[in-house]
Protein backbone atom coordinates (compact mmCIF):
# COMPACT_ATOMS: atom_id res chain seq x y z
CA UNK A 1 0.00 0.00 0.00
CA UNK A 2 1.26 3.48 -0.84
CA UNK A 3 1.93 5.84 2.04
CA UNK A 4 -0.76 8.51 2.37
CA UNK A 5 -1.86 11.09 4.90
CA UNK A 6 -5.48 10.61 3.83
CA UNK A 7 -6.42 8.13 6.60
CA UNK A 8 -5.19 10.64 9.19
CA UNK A 9 -7.20 13.43 7.54
CA UNK A 10 -10.33 11.24 7.49
CA UNK A 11 -9.97 10.50 11.21
CA UNK A 12 -9.44 14.21 11.90
CA UNK A 13 -12.55 15.22 9.92
CA UNK A 14 -14.81 12.65 11.61
CA UNK A 15 -13.37 13.49 15.04
CA UNK A 16 -14.03 17.18 14.42
CA UNK A 17 -17.64 16.57 13.38
CA UNK A 18 -18.25 14.39 16.45
CA UNK A 19 -16.58 16.90 18.75
CA UNK A 20 -18.59 19.93 17.60
CA UNK A 21 -21.79 17.88 17.84
CA UNK A 22 -21.00 16.77 21.40
CA UNK A 23 -20.06 20.32 22.31
CA UNK A 24 -23.31 21.71 20.92
CA UNK A 25 -25.28 19.11 22.88
CA UNK A 26 -23.32 19.83 26.06
CA UNK A 27 -24.04 23.56 25.75
CA UNK A 28 -27.71 22.74 25.00
CA UNK A 29 -27.46 24.35 21.58
CA UNK A 30 -29.02 21.17 20.19
CA UNK A 31 -31.34 18.64 21.74
CA UNK A 32 -30.50 14.99 22.36
CA UNK A 33 -32.74 14.07 19.42
CA UNK A 34 -30.93 16.48 17.13
CA UNK A 35 -27.56 15.15 18.26
CA UNK A 36 -28.73 11.60 17.54
CA UNK A 37 -29.71 12.61 13.99
CA UNK A 38 -26.18 13.93 13.36
CA UNK A 39 -24.58 10.82 14.86
CA UNK A 40 -26.80 8.69 12.62
CA UNK A 41 -25.65 10.69 9.59
CA UNK A 42 -22.00 10.29 10.59
CA UNK A 43 -22.56 6.56 11.15
CA UNK A 44 -23.83 6.17 7.59
CA UNK A 45 -20.89 8.27 6.37
CA UNK A 46 -18.65 5.89 8.30
CA UNK A 47 -20.25 2.86 6.67
CA UNK A 48 -19.56 4.32 3.24
CA UNK A 49 -15.98 4.99 4.31
CA UNK A 50 -15.53 1.33 5.20
CA UNK A 51 -17.08 0.26 1.89
CA UNK A 52 -14.84 2.67 -0.04
CA UNK A 53 -11.76 1.35 1.75
CA UNK A 54 -12.66 -2.30 1.07
CA UNK A 55 -13.34 -1.51 -2.58
CA UNK A 56 -10.03 0.31 -2.75
CA UNK A 57 -8.07 -2.57 -1.26
CA UNK A 58 -9.65 -4.87 -3.83
CA UNK A 59 -8.95 -2.36 -6.65
CA UNK A 60 -12.65 -2.25 -7.47
CA UNK A 61 -12.62 1.53 -7.96
CA UNK A 62 -10.10 1.12 -10.77
CA UNK A 63 -11.99 -1.84 -12.23
CA UNK A 64 -15.26 0.09 -12.29
CA UNK A 65 -13.70 3.19 -13.81
CA UNK A 66 -14.42 2.09 -17.39
CA UNK A 67 -17.81 0.56 -16.57
CA UNK A 68 -19.05 3.64 -14.73
CA UNK A 69 -17.41 6.56 -16.58
CA UNK A 70 -17.90 9.12 -13.83
CA UNK A 71 -16.33 9.91 -10.48
CA UNK A 72 -19.51 8.60 -8.86
CA UNK A 73 -17.80 8.01 -5.52
CA UNK A 74 -17.79 11.76 -4.86
CA UNK A 75 -21.60 11.86 -5.01
CA UNK A 76 -22.33 9.15 -2.45
CA UNK A 77 -22.01 11.33 0.68
CA UNK A 78 -23.88 14.17 -1.03
CA UNK A 79 -26.78 11.85 -1.87
CA UNK A 80 -26.81 10.49 1.68
CA UNK A 81 -26.95 14.02 3.09
CA UNK A 82 -29.63 15.09 0.60
CA UNK A 83 -31.83 12.22 1.76
CA UNK A 84 -31.10 13.04 5.39
CA UNK A 85 -32.06 16.68 4.94
CA UNK A 86 -35.67 15.64 4.42
CA UNK A 87 -35.60 15.37 8.22
CA UNK A 88 -36.33 18.70 9.90
CA UNK A 89 -34.54 17.42 12.98
CA UNK A 90 -31.29 17.01 11.05
CA UNK A 91 -31.69 20.38 9.33
CA UNK A 92 -32.19 22.11 12.68
CA UNK A 93 -29.29 20.19 14.18
CA UNK A 94 -26.83 21.22 11.47
CA UNK A 95 -27.92 24.84 11.62
CA UNK A 96 -27.69 24.98 15.40
CA UNK A 97 -24.30 23.26 15.45
CA UNK A 98 -23.00 25.82 12.96
CA UNK A 99 -24.32 28.61 15.18
CA UNK A 100 -22.79 27.07 18.31
CA UNK A 101 -19.35 26.36 16.83
CA UNK A 102 -16.73 29.14 16.87
CA UNK A 103 -16.31 30.34 13.31
CA UNK A 104 -12.54 30.04 13.36
CA UNK A 105 -12.87 26.32 14.11
CA UNK A 106 -14.92 25.81 10.96
CA UNK A 107 -12.28 27.76 9.06
CA UNK A 108 -9.21 26.06 10.50
CA UNK A 109 -10.57 22.58 9.66
CA UNK A 110 -10.30 23.59 6.00
CA UNK A 111 -6.53 23.84 6.49
CA UNK A 112 -6.53 20.05 6.11
CA UNK A 113 -6.71 20.76 2.39
CA UNK A 114 -3.01 21.62 2.58
CA UNK A 115 -2.68 17.84 2.30
CA UNK A 116 -3.23 18.27 -1.46
CA UNK A 117 0.43 19.33 -1.58
CA UNK A 118 1.45 15.68 -1.70
CA UNK A 119 -0.41 15.13 -4.96
CA UNK A 120 0.96 18.39 -6.39
CA UNK A 121 4.53 17.30 -5.59
CA UNK A 122 3.94 13.96 -7.31
CA UNK A 123 2.68 15.84 -10.37
CA UNK A 124 5.82 17.95 -10.64
CA UNK A 125 7.97 14.87 -10.09
CA UNK A 126 6.27 13.26 -13.06
CA UNK A 127 4.71 10.49 -10.96
CA UNK A 128 1.23 11.69 -12.01
CA UNK A 129 0.72 12.45 -15.69
CA UNK A 130 -2.82 13.81 -15.40
CA UNK A 131 -3.12 17.60 -15.27
CA UNK A 132 -5.76 17.27 -12.53
CA UNK A 133 -3.32 18.20 -9.72
CA UNK A 134 -2.36 21.34 -11.65
CA UNK A 135 -5.91 22.64 -12.08
CA UNK A 136 -7.48 21.33 -8.88
CA UNK A 137 -4.71 20.27 -6.51
CA UNK A 138 -2.84 23.59 -6.48
CA UNK A 139 -5.97 25.75 -5.87
CA UNK A 140 -7.05 23.28 -3.18
CA UNK A 141 -3.65 23.54 -1.47
CA UNK A 142 -3.71 27.35 -1.65
CA UNK A 143 -7.23 27.40 -0.19
CA UNK A 144 -5.94 25.31 2.71
CA UNK A 145 -3.21 27.87 3.32
CA UNK A 146 -5.75 30.69 3.18
CA UNK A 147 -7.71 28.96 5.96
CA UNK A 148 -4.80 29.50 8.33
CA UNK A 149 -4.70 33.22 7.58
CA UNK A 150 -8.47 33.72 7.62
CA UNK A 151 -8.82 31.79 10.87
CA UNK A 152 -6.52 34.25 12.62
CA UNK A 153 -8.32 37.21 11.02
CA UNK A 154 -11.64 35.93 12.35
CA UNK A 155 -10.10 35.52 15.80
CA UNK A 156 -9.16 39.21 15.64
CA UNK A 157 -12.64 40.03 14.24
CA UNK A 158 -11.22 41.39 11.00
CA UNK A 159 -13.38 39.45 8.56
CA UNK A 160 -17.01 40.27 7.83
CA UNK A 161 -19.86 37.90 7.03
CA UNK A 162 -19.89 38.66 3.31
CA UNK A 163 -16.22 37.75 2.99
CA UNK A 164 -16.81 34.48 4.86
CA UNK A 165 -19.66 33.61 2.48
CA UNK A 166 -17.54 34.34 -0.58
CA UNK A 167 -14.51 32.49 0.83
CA UNK A 168 -16.52 29.35 1.55
CA UNK A 169 -18.19 29.40 -1.87
CA UNK A 170 -14.77 29.77 -3.49
CA UNK A 171 -13.57 26.80 -1.44
CA UNK A 172 -16.38 24.67 -2.82
CA UNK A 173 -16.15 26.09 -6.33
CA UNK A 174 -12.46 25.37 -6.92
CA UNK A 175 -13.33 21.69 -6.61
CA UNK A 176 -16.86 21.46 -8.00
CA UNK A 177 -16.48 23.66 -11.09
CA UNK A 178 -13.49 21.81 -12.61
CA UNK A 179 -15.05 18.44 -11.79
CA UNK A 180 -18.52 19.16 -13.16
CA UNK A 181 -17.43 21.23 -16.15
CA UNK A 182 -14.50 19.07 -17.23
CA UNK A 183 -15.44 15.56 -16.08
CA UNK A 184 -15.73 14.18 -19.66
CA UNK A 185 -12.21 15.49 -20.28
CA UNK A 186 -10.75 14.06 -17.07
CA UNK A 187 -12.27 10.63 -17.66
CA UNK A 188 -10.59 10.45 -21.07
CA UNK A 189 -7.30 12.02 -20.05
CA UNK A 190 -4.34 9.62 -19.88
CA UNK A 191 -3.23 9.23 -16.29
CA UNK A 192 -6.49 10.28 -14.62
CA UNK A 193 -6.86 6.72 -13.33
CA UNK A 194 -4.52 7.73 -10.48
CA UNK A 195 -7.48 9.24 -8.64
CA UNK A 196 -9.24 5.84 -8.57
CA UNK A 197 -6.24 4.11 -7.02
CA UNK A 198 -6.17 3.33 -3.32
CA UNK A 199 -5.71 5.27 -1.06
CA UNK A 200 -6.08 8.30 -3.37
CA UNK A 201 -9.74 7.45 -4.01
CA UNK A 202 -10.47 8.27 -0.37
CA UNK A 203 -10.00 11.98 -1.17
CA UNK A 204 -12.93 12.37 -3.59
CA UNK A 205 -14.94 9.65 -1.81
CA UNK A 206 -14.74 10.94 1.77
CA UNK A 207 -12.53 13.93 2.58
CA UNK A 208 -13.43 16.39 -0.17
CA UNK A 209 -17.24 15.96 0.04
CA UNK A 210 -17.25 16.47 3.83
CA UNK A 211 -15.02 19.55 3.65
CA UNK A 212 -17.18 21.01 0.88
CA UNK A 213 -20.30 20.30 2.93
CA UNK A 214 -18.68 22.19 5.80
CA UNK A 215 -18.00 25.04 3.35
CA UNK A 216 -21.68 25.21 2.45
CA UNK A 217 -22.74 24.87 6.08
CA UNK A 218 -20.60 27.81 7.14
CA UNK A 219 -21.60 29.90 4.12
CA UNK A 220 -25.27 29.34 4.90
CA UNK A 221 -24.72 30.12 8.57
CA UNK A 222 -22.93 33.38 7.72
CA UNK A 223 -25.66 34.31 5.25
CA UNK A 224 -28.46 33.46 7.68
CA UNK A 225 -26.91 35.35 10.60
CA UNK A 226 -26.23 38.35 8.35
CA UNK A 227 -29.83 38.26 7.09
CA UNK A 228 -31.19 38.16 10.64
CA UNK A 229 -29.06 41.19 11.52
CA UNK A 230 -30.89 43.32 8.94
CA UNK A 231 -34.38 42.03 9.70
Amino acid sequence: MKFSILPVIIIAVFAFCIFITKRAKRTQSITAKEASSVYALLFVFGLWTVIAVIMGIKDLHVTLMDRIPLLWQANVLIIILAIGLFSKTLRDALRNIANATPQHWLIFIQALRIGALGTVIKFFRGEITSSFPLWVGIPDFLFGLSALLLGFLVLKQRANKLFLIIWNLVGAGIILIPLVAAMPYWMNEPGFSFIFEFPMILAPSIVVPILILLNFLMAWNAFDSNRRTFL
